[in-house]
């Protein structure tokens, strides 16, 4: 092998993932294309998403290892504070859950998106809320109008009767 491209980052472990990733999304949206029609919408808007992000990930990774000038290597070690985020990031999943069951879908996926997006290190307030409003709206629009999904029950109106 070229060691010109190791040294790119072209074959670096991330760009491998990135292929492996591509081929098993490939694979798996063949296989859902066997599926009946309701059954195969979520899978395959999914993996559809996945297969975009990935595919653009790659692209981002070959023009940085293109348009590296030098041999200067990113050393990226895993900080105190990065594990935290990790943690704290899986907490706020159990949270949504539970907020999921307790109070819909809608409220469960904005507090989600307002916290992470918070965790992550998006700090202007205007925008954070403004983005988790819009994309809730169209997590909301994807579910229920065009998948005719059956949103979670809400606990807390049955809890208090309404």
């Amino acid at each position: 092998m070229d060691r010109s491209l190791i040294k790119k980052g072209l074959l670096s472990p991330g760009f491998l993932i990135n292929l492996c990733l591509l081929m098993v999304g490939v694979f798996l949206l063949y296989i859902v294309s066997d599926y009946p029609d309701m059954a195969r919408g979520f899978p395959r808007l999914v993996l559809m998403m996945i297969l975009v992000v990935t595919a653009v990930d790659s692209i981002i990774m070959i023009r940085g290892a293109i348009g590296e000038k030098s041999s200067q290597k990113e050393t990226e070690g895993i900080s105190p504070g990065r594990s935290l985020k990790v943690f704290y990031m899986v907490g706020l999943m159990l949270v949504f859950y539970l907020f999921l069951n307790l109070f819909g879908l809608i409220l469960a996926v904005l507090f989600f998106l307002l916290f992470s997006g918070w965790t992550l290190g998006y700090k202007k307030p205007k925008r954070l809320m403004l983005s988790s409003v819009i994309i809730t709206a169209f997590v909301y629009f994807i579910f229920k109008v065009i998948m005719d999904s059956i949103l979670p029950e809400v606990l807390i109106f049955t809890v208090i009767g309404g």
